[in-house]
């Protein structure tokens, strides 16, 4: 048997050159690492999917009530069954996962831009505006969240905006 020489365009390393992973790339390998992070994203993930899909996974009316219907046990038609009033729950929380994430994602965002123009404000100026917009920071820190959560929907009322 003989064996063929080896050339330069035949070797490993023309063959599969290596490059350099993206940022994405690594973020991946990071994440697919962590297996509760794996967890958390592909529940988060799924609801998000099931906000997008919400027209055809609550095939039921949400808000419609059916007298005839209170309080079924699961069934083909009802997956969750339905409530004391009759409507169907699965399609109730399918369709619930909208308002929530929504919610969600407006409170975050609302946040970012107050907490980045106010963070510029503070490290631009400097000096006494850095120190009264720390001061207030620290005010709104030192109270308990829940209890300012709800005092401010007490004082906006019991509606999502």
């Amino acid at each position: 048997m003989t064996s063929l020489p080896i050339t330069a365009a035949h070797s490993p390393a023309a063959v599969a050159p290596k490059t350099e992973a993206g940022p994405w790339h690594r973020a991946w390998r990071k994440l697919a690492r962590n297996r509760v992070a794996l967890l958390g994203f592909f529940t988060v993930l799924a609801f998000v999917l099931m906000a997008v899909f919400a027209p055809w996974l609550g095939v039921q009316d949400p808000v419609a009530a059916s007298w005839s219907a209170i309080r079924k046990a699961l069934s083909a038609a009802r997956w969750f069954g339905t409530d004391e009033l009759g409507r169907d729950v699965f399609s109730r929380v399918v369709w619930g996962t909208r308002a929530s994430l929504l919610a969600g994602v407006v409170s975050v965002l609302i946040s970012l831009v107050l907490g980045v123009a106010i963070g510029m404000v503070a490290g631009f100026f400097g000096g006494w505006v850095d120190g009264v917009i720390s001061r207030i920071t620290d005010a709104f820190l030192a109270c308990p969240f829940l209890i300012l959560a709800i005092a401010l929907a007490a004082f906006l009322g019991p509606s999502l905006t």
